[in-house]
Formats: structure tokens, sequence, C-alpha cells
């Protein structure tokens, strides 16, 4: 029978140990360019990584999937505000505000249930479509505060920070498309940032779940 030292055991393990965690690496992949993001779980297909924000109690969250459609179609969905409530999880309202060249306004009201009151705001998005040709889109946005500060209050929160991206990036073979999406949110009011950030795990993987559903149907419904 073999006998190992101490010493020979410690390095056996580490060597597994880093063989395990190369190969999950390499089972995701594809890795964030930004720094300061970690990897937090996958769920099915979709990685979600968190990375902390200065001088805030909740973290940004970003999912990445591949979605079987090219960029222009993915773009066509997460570009129709109007249709938001159709799809995308807790919207309960969405309108365009304004729209000027590469910019426009939204308005948005979320609902939540568990008798959390609703959320809206304005965002301000911007649209890069330079590269759209070349397979890259990118769409950001970030609280309008001034436009925020003159909604009703009712009885709705105005969030204390909202900011996002979609990033999509078109594959080879032009109908398959990295989608990374990511969003940094201080809802106001009085949640707790540990259960409002657990939730958010789950909302970021809904949401690319839902633009994949939305992406099939268009698709399906072209002649």
């Amino acid at each position: 029978m073999v006998r190992f030292s101490q010493a020979g055991i410690r390095l056996l393990y580490i060597l597994i140990l880093s063989l395990v965690l190369s190969l999950h690496a390499g089972a995701r992949g594809w890795q964030p360019d930004n720094d300061g993001w970690t990897f937090s779980r996958r769920t099915g297909d979709v990685d979600i990584y968190l990375r902390s924000v200065e001088g805030s109690a909740f973290p940004a969250l970003l999912a990445h999937a591949r979605i079987d459609a090219p960029v222009r179609a993915i773009y066509a969905v997460i570009s129709d505000y109007g249709h938001f409530p159709d799809f995308i999880p807790s919207v309960v309202d969405s309108r365009t505000l304004k729209q000027q060249e590469s910019t426009t306004w939204v308005y948005q009201r979320l609902g939540f249930p568990l008798m959390v009151a609703d959320r809206h705001y304005v965002i301000r998005v911007t649209d890069t479509l330079a590269q759209a040709e070349a397979g890259y889109i990118k769409v950001e946005w970030y609280l309008d505060r001034e436009q925020s500060r003159s909604l009703l209050p009712g009885s709705a929160v105005l969030p204390d920070a909202f900011s996002g991206s979609w990033q999509l990036t078109q594959r080879q073979d032009r109908q398959t498309t990295e989608a990374t999406y990511s969003i940094h949110v201080e809802p106001g009011g009085m949640l707790p940032a540990w259960l409002f950030s657990a939730a958010s795990e789950d909302y970021v993987f809904q949401v690319i779940e839902a633009v994949r559903r939305e992406v099939k149907e268009h698709e399906g419904n072209i002649d």
C-alpha cells in the first residue's frame, strides 16, 4: 500500500481542488470584462455574477446567457418598451415619454407581491447602434432623478438608484447572441438589502428567460 506524507496529501488536495475549479470555470466559458464581478451561481444555462457598489448596501448583478437569435431580433424586443408589461416580470406599466436621437425617456412601474409597495421611475435610455452591422449593440439606462421626482407619489415608491445595460454580441454563426444583462437597484423604502438582493438574482434569470420566449414568439410570427 502507498503511504502519503502530510505534505503530499496537502499537495494532492490542492491539485484536485485546482482541477475542479478550472473545470468549473471552463464550463462557464464566458467571463465578464469588468473587474470586480464574482460568480454567484448558474441557473439553467444562465450565469449570474455579483459586484459590490461603493457606498451602496445593494450589489450590482449581471446575468449572461446565449440566446438563439440574431442581435437585431433581440434588440427589437428589449427596446419595445410599450410591450414590457406583456412579458417582463413585475412590469405593470411601461411607456415612452420622449425620444431624442439615440436617447429615450421611459416611465415604468413595477408591482410586487407580499404587500411590497410598487416602485415607479423615469429612466434615460441610450442605445449604441454604431456597430450593429458588425453584430454588437449596447443599451444603457440610468435613473433620471429630476423626471422621477416630478411623478405623483401615490402608493408607489421612487428607487434611490437604478441603472443597467444590455450588451448583445453576435456569434460567428450570426444566429446566436452572447447576451449580458446587468442592473444595480437601490429600491428605496424599507426593504432589507439581503432580501432584495436574493430576490434580484432570481429576477435577472427570469428576465433572460422572458426575453428568450418573446424573441422566439416574434420569430414564429414572421411570415
